[in-house]
């Protein structure tokens, strides 16, 4: 883990630093204004790249199609996907939209195997949304609102693990490799704490693991010397892990919250809008 800079205890250098830091690219424009354009694109390279039997935009919704081939039926969306590119238009659209096209293709496949089962969090919608509230997708609850959820990460994706995918496993028996294998990424955990109140990690090379570092103790050994007592943490997005010092100040606290309101505004692999604190060792809900 890259070394961990001085403890701040200003409030005032995360106002400074989140328009600059959170949003250099908003000065572009993005390289679509409108969704459905957007999608049509997609839809075109979709076509170019696994040549489907039809792919059909959705009346109702912008940023919906279904893509049908060879006996099989799939429905996208290209929200993230376009909030991504709008955000930080300096990525390759190209190859954005290749590794999204391939991400569809893993979701055919469901390939899942003990090297690629791990533990990413995720909010309570995401389930609801997924499975309506289904337990078929294999989760157990963390803490608040929050959930640990079991997924098969390959390279263009990650989707969450269903009873069907491991039949006969149970959620001990998940839990423990999804664990294992995620302890093989923490040689891999970066950090920036130009926030001063707080440091962001992440996994290099793995961002969308970044959220389960909170379920190792090993991470938190890790950190112990940086945040040696209680936290308070925030999850705006699925690749986005921010700790800071729950200090009992009021401004760090309004600081975090537009830290998640300005990542809400680019509307892309968004987690969770709440504020959340670690209080020995159980996740909680941070109220003012």
């Amino acid at each position: 883990m890259r070394g961990i800079g001085r403890r701040g205890l200003f409030a005032v250098a995360l106002f400074s630093l989140l328009d600059a830091w959170l949003r250099p690219a908003k000065a572009k424009a993005p390289f679509f204004d409108d969704l459905a354009e957007f999608r049509a694109f997609v839809m075109a390279a979709v076509k170019k790249q696994i040549h489907p039997d039809s792919v059909v935009p959705d009346p109702d919704d912008p940023a919906k199609f279904r893509t049908t081939k060879a006996g099989w039926s799939l429905t996208s969306d290209v929200t993230n996907l376009f909030g991504y590119l709008k955000t930080y238009p300096e990525e390759n659209v190209d190859e954005a939209v290749k590794r999204f096209i391939n991400s569809m293709a893993d979701a055919k496949t469901r390939s899942v195997d003990e090297s690629n089962i791990v533990a990413v969090i995720r909010h309570q919608s995401y389930v609801d949304a997924a499975a309506g509230g289904s337990p078929n997708i294999r989760y157990e609850p963390l803490g608040a609102d929050l959930l640990t959820v079991y997924m098969t990460d390959r390279p263009d994706s990650m989707s969450a693990i269903r009873s069907t995918d491991l039949p006969g496993r149970d959620l001990a028996s998940i839990r423990e490799t999804a664990l294992k294998n995620l302890r093989l990424w923490l040689p891999k955990v970066g950090s920036n704490d130009e926030l001063g109140a707080g440091v962001l990690y992440y996994v290099e090379d793995n961002t969308m693991l970044s959220t389960g570092l909170i379920l190792l103790d090993e991470f938190w050994k890790s950190v112990a010397a940086r945040f040696p007592g209680d936290v308070l943490i925030a999850l705006p997005r699925r690749d986005q892990l921010f700790i800071f010092d729950d200090d009992g100040n009021p401004a760090t606290r309004a600081a975090v919250r537009r830290l998640i309101a300005a990542t809400f505004e680019d509307n892309f692999n968004l987690l969770s809008p709440n504020l959340y604190a670690r209080r020995a060792g159980k996740i909680v809900l941070a109220t003012d």
